[in-house]
């Protein structure tokens, strides 16, 4: 799985495959309709890579939205990008009614020079216009950094910034090539953190994430 990061989004040349019927048909639809699907953990021991996305109910979209899991073959994967930045959440629907807490966080990353991606219910929301997010929906955050003295900064970035916010931030610190940590776990100071990968969940030392 070399080169394919969690989180990342990519698109296909056909449609992939799901576990149950139904499912195969949804993501079948979805490919159809030109929309991304997301890298996951690997959740087989077969060569494939896993991939999710999220869906409303048609008839009820009140219901919370449903993550479905697929799976497809990496020659299959015609495009990938990163998770849209903080400033084209911005734009979404939902995100107006939180219009300072975006431009404040905003402004502060770029002070501190950081690159917020965001994934979970409000990417989703932003890349299909449909109620992904809830009024209790967290924005999950994507800060790629070098190696620990980089993720602890951001991680006490995120931590200060938080209180001021009108909703609360969840996400991971993504060390390229090696995996993601959840970033408040980097705000402790235990000496083993939990990096998950495409292709594994293990704990390492945090002298061992450096560059």
């Amino acid at each position: 799985m070399t080169g394919l990061r969690r989180h990342a989004l990519v698109w296909l040349s056909d449609a992939p495959q799901a576990d149950e019927a139904s499912d195969s048909a949804l993501a079948a639809k979805w490919h159809a309709e030109g929309r991304p699907f997301v890298i996951c953990r690997r959740r087989s021991e077969r060569d494939e890579v896993s991939l999710g996305f999220c869906v409303v109910h048609e008839k009820s979209p009140e219901i919370r939205p449903r993550r479905v899991g697929a799976r497809t073959h990496a020659a299959h994967i015609v495009r990938t990008a990163r998770p849209p930045t903080l400033a084209e959440v911005a734009r979404c629907g939902p995100a107006l009614d939180h219009a300072a807490s975006f431009r404040g966080l905003a402004d502060e990353a770029a002070r501190a020079g950081l690159d917020l991606r965001v994934y979970g219910s409000w990417m989703w929301q932003t890349l299909t216009g449909e109620g992904h997010v809830r009024t209790t929906s967290d924005l999950d955050l994507l800060v790629d950094v070098a190696g620990p003295r980089e993720a602890e900064a951001a991680a006490a970035f995120l931590a200060r910034q938080e209180p001021g916010l009108s909703f609360k931030l969840d996400g991971e610190l993504s060390f390229p090539g090696r995996g993601e940590v959840q970033w408040r776990e980097f705000l402790l100071s235990a000496p083993e953190v939990l990096l998950k990968a495409v292709d594994s969940v293990r704990m390492v030392r945090r002298e061992d994430l450096q560059p």
